[in-house]
């Protein structure tokens, strides 16, 4: 795999406010939104892979112009700033290397994951003529045009799921099998975009997905954890099952929509 040259981001991860979530925004996407100028500078840098086995991550600052000629003549000397297109790019030094058919970068990431030492190698994965590298960015080299690009999938929604979207009010919880109902305060939105929020136990839960299809409904939800739930929808009574509907240490879940 030739990787040597310059690099430049197509799209990368972002934090989307609105769901709470990180989404891939290409960077046409990224410069057309509201997004923060720190945010919308990530898409700004540039990847050098040397032939040394380094990896210049070249993070866009301020013009030549805007520097003191000494103090950047300086930095430049000490490796501290590098200068393209009148442009000054801060590096953090990187590295890679090629393990069989696999491109793997150096995150430079420390710490434990259940006592066990994070892996900082990470596998950059090749898209078309584009490299999705440090599970963040997507680069294409300098120059050349991308065929492809990562981005937030838009949910298209049926006539069904449109007629679902809404606000439904909790009204009991039970368990499969048993009689004895729990009224509880909980809430559930579903959202024109595919996606909800579920407010149960003073906490705000994401919906990243949901689905409804004949009456049938599946949902699922993601907090410390993921939770597939299924269920039915006949009318304005939506029922979901957080497991087998047969299992009797399933909870049901009823609500009513607003």
């Amino acid at each position: 795999m030739d990787v040597i040259g310059l690099w430049e981001v197509v799209s990368a991860q972002t934090f989307d406010v609105k769901n709470m979530e990180m989404v891939w925004k290409t960077k046409e996407e990224a410069m057309s939104s509201d997004m923060d100028d720190d945010l919308k500078r990530m898409y700004s840098n540039l990847f050098e892979f040397k032939e040394d086995g380094t990896l210049s991550m070249l993070m866009k600052g301020p013009a030549v112009e805007a520097v003191p000629k000494d103090e950047l003549d300086a930095a430049v000397e000490a490796g501290q700033a590098i200068v393209e297109d009148g442009v000054i790019y801060i590096p953090q030094i990187l590295e890679w290397k090629i393990e069989g058919d696999d491109l793997l970068i150096n995150s430079k990431e420390q710490g434990e994951v259940f006592g066990e030492a994070i892996n900082p190698w990470r596998k950059a994965v090749q898209e078309g003529n584009t490299l999705v590298i440090l599970e963040s960015y997507q680069v294409c080299r300098v120059g050349t045009k991308p065929d492809s690009f990562r981005r937030k999938e838009e949910k298209t929604l049926t006539p069904e799921m449109i007629a679902a979207v809404g606000i439904y009010k909790g009204l009991y919880t039970k368990l499969v099998g048993d009689e004895k109902q729990n009224e509880e305060t909980f809430q559930l939105e579903l959202k024109d975009d595919g996606t909800g929020r579920q407010q149960r136990d003073n906490l705000d839960i994401k919906i990243p997905d949901w689905n409804v299809e004949n009456g049938k409904v599946t949902l699922t939800e993601k907090f410390l954890g993921k939770i597939d739930y299924t269920g039915t929808l006949e009318g304005a009574k939506l029922s979901l099952f957080n497991g087998d509907p047969t299992n009797p240490f399933t909870m049901e879940y009823v609500y009513e929509k607003q």
